[in-house]
């Protein structure tokens, strides 16, 4: 005999059949960031969406390079346009991290006669690549406008961003002090500098739980960064399992991992 719940959903699915059926976002793929910690939490920037990554400007915060990891990746196989807002970008260290500045478009905003302030110029060349196509990552370096000045654009600008971006295979992300498009974006990170040998033990956490931990100095040169990333927002929820699996090693592994970034002097 059935139960009072199952005889009240076998009513429920005669008349709407779909009512119980669980929706599936389609898969619609991902650029790796190259670094595989946080390739392992959230598959990489989404394409077909907004992503932020955000960090202090006061300290090395490391939103710059993860941006740059990023680059290296994409341009293997995508022809990709970096809107430099405050032509802070240097080819030099770009392509000494991998990046393939052949299929690089880097626009300097703020080195033109058009009279427009960088951030507003940053807008608008972003909305023309975006429109144009043809681009497989469109990324926008706000860090060196004020976060005073980025705070005051409408959430209307990020929404109309998120929803012409949904219409092409590419992603589109925005770097800057803060997050700011919120609801808008389907992915967002928040980046910063961990605590001398706790990002890295994360980063080094073997499934075992085995942590294979090694100083960030050789001698008295400074050989590697340790970072966290916070995951503040993300289309695809973490299992249960995970998050539990991770519990004893740190307060949420689904929203926050560690890893460590080598400098280019070592």
């Amino acid at each position: 005999m059935l139960s009072q719940n199952a005889l009240l959903r076998s009513r429920i699915e005669q008349k709407l059949p779909s009512a119980f059926t669980v929706y599936r976002r389609p898969e619609r793929g991902c650029i790796p960031t190259g670094i595989a910690q946080i390739d392992e939490a959230v598959q990489g920037v989404p394409l077909h969406a907004l992503t932020e990554i955000s960090g202090s400007n006061l300290a090395s915060s490391g939103k710059t390079s993860l941006l740059t990891s990023l680059l290296a990746q994409a341009t293997h196989d995508r022809y990709c346009a970096l809107v430099d807002a405050g032509d802070s970008f240097d080819p030099t260290s770009g392509a000494a991290a991998g990046i393939h500045l052949p299929r690089l478009l880097w626009v300097r905003c703020g080195k033109t006669r058009v009279k427009l302030p960088p951030l507003e110029q940053a807008f608008k060349v972003a909305d023309i690549l975006l429109q144009s196509g043809g681009f497989g990552l469109l990324a926008v370096n706000l860090s060196e406008i004020s976060e005073r000045v980025v705070r005051k654009v409408p959430l209307s600008t990020w929404f109309r961003f998120s929803r012409v971006i949904e219409k092409y295979s590419a992603a589109l992300v925005f770097v800057a002090e803060e997050p700011h498009a919120t609801s808008c974006a389907g992915l967002v990170l928040r980046v910063g500098t961990a605590p001398p040998g706790e990002g890295l033990q994360a980063a080094r956490l073997s499934r075992a739980g085995m942590i294979d931990c090694t100083a960030p100095f050789t001698g008295n040169l400074l050989t590697h960064l340790n970072l966290n990333v916070e995951v503040v927002r993300s289309r695809e929820k973490k299992p249960a399992a995970s998050e539990k699996c991770f519990e004893k090693y740190s307060q949420n592994y689904a929203q926050r991992t560690g890893f460590s970034l080598h400098t280019q002097w070592a």
